[in-house]
């Protein structure tokens, strides 16, 4: 089974990244997680492009339907998550990457809940099917992905939040 993170960041030191970084410690065996290329190489969605017409986009879309499912991490500015995951699933609808793909939603701040529903909601608009994901309290922390796996009571929600996740793709396949 191959899982594909997601970062909604863009920032070099982002808790997000940070936070699939570990998480790719964290799968069971016969499962791959990688972290998809940075959403800052995606062109702004143009309904009139076709996406293969870019390199990127057309990247993005094979990696999306070609993972079983999606693991997101995003920050939450203003009440939202960032233009550029809103830009990079934006590129997906007029594909069949993301048809019924479950997707899980790895939260690095306890205060970051209304970008989340949004997300959620967004994602099930476009036939996306959510798995419960889980936070993990890294805001304020500075923890690199070693120390986030070091500390076990992180390591240990993770890892629980992933083998759920992958139990639920197995399940819908």
């Amino acid at each position: 089974m191959h899982l594909l993170g997601i970062s909604g960041s863009l920032r070099a030191a982002s808790t997000n990244t940070r936070l699939l970084t570990a998480a790719v410690q964290c799968v069971p065996a016969g499962t791959t997680l990688t972290i998809a290329t940075p959403l800052r190489d995606l062109p702004p969605f143009d309904p009139d492009e076709a996406p293969d017409a870019h390199p990127a986009v057309a990247r993005w879309v094979r990696d999306v339907r070609e993972a079983d499912g999606l693991v997101v991490s995003t920050p939450e500015y203003a009440r939202g998550y960032p233009g550029s995951l809103k830009n990079a699933f934006d590129w997906l609808v007029g594909t069949d990457a993301f048809v019924r793909k479950p997707f899980m939603l790895l939260n690095a701040s306890a205060r970051s809940t209304v970008a989340h529903e949004t997300l959620t909601t967004v994602l099930e608009t476009m036939s996306g099917v959510h798995v419960a994901g889980a936070t993990i309290p890294l805001l304020g922390t500075g923890l690199d992905a070693s120390a986030i796996l070091a500390n076990e009571e992180f390591a240990a929600r993770i890892r629980s939040a992933i083998e759920r996740f992958v139990d639920a793709v197995r399940e819908a396949a």
